[in-house]
This record gives C-alpha cells, structure tokens and sequence, in this order.
C-alpha cells in the first residue's frame, strides 16, 4: 500500500480524504474526487473491503469517477441480493477505462469475471450467437484482458485481443453467410499478426473458390454479399456499442478493387501488379475463418511472391524509404506526426518497419523468420545472428512499451487513436493509467515523459541502422 492509501484510509476514520492529497495525486476534481471516495467507502459492502479496493482507485487515472461507478455497481449488486466482491482488478478497470466502467454498471454480473483469478477472455463464442450477443463477447472480453493489463504488463494481452477477435470472426462469418458457401476470411495488420490493439480496424481479405472468368461469377457475387454483410453488421454502431470496424482496403485494388476475388485471380493479380508494399503487408496474412481449401491454395500460392530466394539488395531501401515517405506526407498534410505513438519518429511503426524489412530480406532462404507476430520476428532474427542482442532487446522492449502507452491511450473511451493528448487533465491521466504512480503526479508524469523520449530515440537510433547497416546485408 502506498503512501497515498495509508494517508487517505486514515483521514477516512477522522471525516474524509484532504483534497490537498487528491490535488497532489493529479486528480481531475480534486473536491469532487475526495467526496466521491468518501461516499464509496461509507457504502455497507465497501466499507469492510476498503483496504483492497482504495489502494488501486487511488492509483487510477480518474479516482472519483472510479469510486462513483464503484458506489453505483455496489447498490445494484445489492438490488439483486449479490452483494459485490469489490476487488483491486475491479477498481483499476472502474478507475482508469470509462467504457468499460460504462459496462460493468449495464451488467453488473461482469464484476464476478474480476472477484477471483483473472481467467483469460474466451477465444471462442458460442455457436448459437447472434450479432447482440457477438457485441457483447467482445465487451466481456475486453473487460477481462484490461484488468490484466491494467494491473501489471504482460505479453499475453496481444494475442488475447486478438484471439477474441478471431472467435467473433468465426461467428460472424457463420452468421453472415447462413446457407451459402463462406469465403476464406484472412487477417492482416495487427489481427494478422496476433497483436491487436483494445479499439482498432480489424484488416481483412477475402478468397474463394471461383475461375477467374464467367464460370466463377456467381460464386464471387455470392462471397461478395457475405462480406458485405458481415462487414456491415460488425461495423453497425448500437447502443451496445459495436463489434469491430471491418477495414476491407488492403484487398487487390484496394477500395476500387473486388470485395472478393477467387484464388486464382488473386494470385494473377499479386503476380503481374503486386507492389513491394502488399509484400510487406503479406507478411501478416492469416488465414483464420472460412473456406479450407481456397484458404491452403492461396497461402501456398502466394508464398513465392512474399518469400523470394533470390536475393534483393533494394528491399531494405523500398521499406526505408517507404516509411520516411509516410512521415513526410503526414507532415504536409499538418498531422502532428511527433505526437503520434505509431507514426512518428521512434514510433511503433519503426520497429515493424525495422523487423520486416530484414524479413523481406532474409526469409526467403530461412522459413523460420515467416511469422506476421513482431516480436516472434525480433526473436527468431536474434536466433539466427541477424540482429544483434542489444538491438533485438532495445526493439522488443520499446515495442512493448509503446504498445502499452497505446493501449493506455485507448482505455479511456474506446477511442482508435495512437495521439498523445495534449490537454493537461489526460496527459496526467495517461502515465498513471501505465502504472506510473507517485505521491505527486507531475513526478510520475516527468517520468513517462523521460521513458517515452529514451523509448523513442533509442528505437530510432536502430531503425536508422539496421535497414541500412550490417545486419540488412
């Protein structure tokens, strides 16, 4: 317990916490704060359990919005004669994620997911789902791997996240079909690669089986309403929120091209006009529902556009330069690129850059370096003496910590975004919501701000190395 609960637990016994304390602490509404803790700690079913829940509410990006929704869940657990378990996971999630705490007040059941071991979300939803409760296996999932992340850094919540994603997937792609024959559904981007993030597009591609000419036109139309009807009922938005927004662009042709292609006219279309780019995005492909058949024909089709024997020298300057163009373009357009955790200088984007680049070069002679996962990419390239052992330290540890921040970043509302706040109340809120916690937030805030400018130029410092150093070569 830090010093902060011990003060605030003892002024609880004497009248209630200092606002003083609570200012100190970075709450937002320091008088309003303090009230609303010493509401949920007078509550009949919190008082007694007040050492393992305050300690973490403390702790938390919003206190007393935290203790309200605390408060709030206590009552209507009572309402249903289940008086509720109020424990240190339940206070990070109510105190740092206000969807969630959004949530758990709809369902006040969910809160028994956080009163004992922290079970992993389930990767699959039951085959009698329909697309009400697809919403909702999300969002009780969801609740489960933020209170896991919220409590401690792990590696596991990435492919959790993206295991949840999958089971919806599945489902979906069940439902949306009904008696025609499904497509193969595959994944790229971060669903690809196991390392979906808490409020992201998943990026999906379509193959069937169909000849690329006449003969297959029916059975593309076909495959083409499932995708459209999946895509529309996952990316629906209701008063339960939605399941995923469904990014169909990196497809052939992008937006301009087919919903669905067959494997054949796939693989023509990647053979004549694939750019070194969709290579790089192929790295992430993953076939994870739908047709079997067209899912193996694809994958082996496709494996000698991605993987190339031969050895290319220019690949490693495409990626690098592809990159510098992407931050320059943002630029232009006025985008604050070096607020930006996935974009900018030192980014998340520059060790996926940095790691597919030497994939790109290397893998086509060495299958053990084919996976669309980053950080089984920096170990397998550490493996085989490509990357050096500090260099594959510096990138696995500053991609975990940059995923961290942006999922810290995505907590709070469910927002996609990867933009470092600029007002002042959420770029306090945000270290602590990292586990950054100190007697006085500006301490903890100085703190995240060393790491995220350290972070940021020591990922630099490999990008610029390694796609044009020795270890490319």
């Amino acid at each position: 317990m830090n010093e902060l609960a011990r003060r605030v637990i003892e002024s609880l016994r004497t009248g209630g916490p200092r606002v003083e304390d609570l200012a100190r602490a970075g709450a937002p509404a320091p008088a309003e704060d303090a009230a609303a803790v010493a509401a949920a700690a007078r509550d009949a079913d919190l008082a007694a359990q007040l050492e393992r829940w305050l300690p973490e509410l403390l702790a938390s990006a919003s206190a007393g919005a935290g203790a309200r929704r605390l408060a709030a869940l206590a009552a209507a657990r009572r309402e249903r004669d289940r008086p509720l378990t109020a424990t240190a996971a339940l206070a990070r999630v109510l105190g740092n994620s206000h969807f969630l705490g959004r949530w758990l007040l709809r369902e006040p059941d969910w809160a028994d997911d956080l009163a004992g071991e922290l079970a992993p979300a389930p990767a699959h939803v039951p085959a009698a789902a329909d697309w009400s409760a697809l919403r909702r296996a999300k969002y009780r999932g969801l609740l489960r791997i933020a209170a896991r992340d919220l409590g401690r850094p792990f590696d596991g919540e990435l492919a959790e996240l993206s295991a949840l994603a999958d089971g919806v997937l599945r489902r979906a792609l069940a439902l949306a079909s009904g008696e025609r024959e499904p497509p193969a559904l595959f994944a790229l981007g971060k669903l690809g690669g196991r390392e979906l993030n808490f409020s992201s597009d998943v990026d999906l591609m379509f193959v069937c089986e169909a000849p690329p000419d006449e003969r297959g036109h029916a059975a593309r139309e076909s495959a083409a309403a499932v995708v459209r009807e999946l895509k529309r009922r996952l990316d629906e938005p209701t008063d339960e929120g939605f399941a995923y927004r469904v990014d169909l662009d990196l497809r052939p042709e992008g937006s301009a091209g087919a919903l669905v292609r067959g494997v054949e006219g796939t693989l023509g279309y990647y053979e004549l006009r694939g750019a070194e780019w969709e290579r790089q995005m192929l790295l992430r492909l993953r076939h994870v529902a739908g047709c079997p058949s067209a899912a193996r024909a694809f994958e082996a089709g496709i494996e000698p556009f991605v993987y190339r024997r031969a050895i290319d020298p220019g690949v490693i300057d495409a990626v690098r330069a592809m990159k510098i163009r992407i931050e320059t373009q943002r630029r232009e357009h006025g985008r604050d690129i070096d607020g930006n955790l996935k974009e900018g200088p030192g980014g998340i984007r520059d060790v996926e850059f940095t790691v597919q680049a030497l994939q790109l070069f290397h893998a086509g002679r060495r299958p053990e370096l084919r996976t669309g996962n980053v950080l089984a990419a920096i170990e397998g390239l550490a493996r085989a003496g490509i990357l050096p052992e500090a260099s594959s330290a510096v990138l696995a540890d500053g991609y975990r910590w940059l995923r961290r921040a942006e999922h810290a970043l995505q907590l709070a509302e469910e927002q996609q975004t990867a933009q470092l706040p600029r007002d002042a109340g959420e770029r306090t809120a945000l270290p602590r919501r990292m586990g950054y916690v100190d007697a006085a937030a500006e301490d903890a805030a100085q703190r995240f701000e060393a790491d995220l400018a350290r972070t940021r130029a020591r990922v630099r410092e490999q990008f610029e190395a390694l796609v044009l150093g020795s270890a490319a070569r």
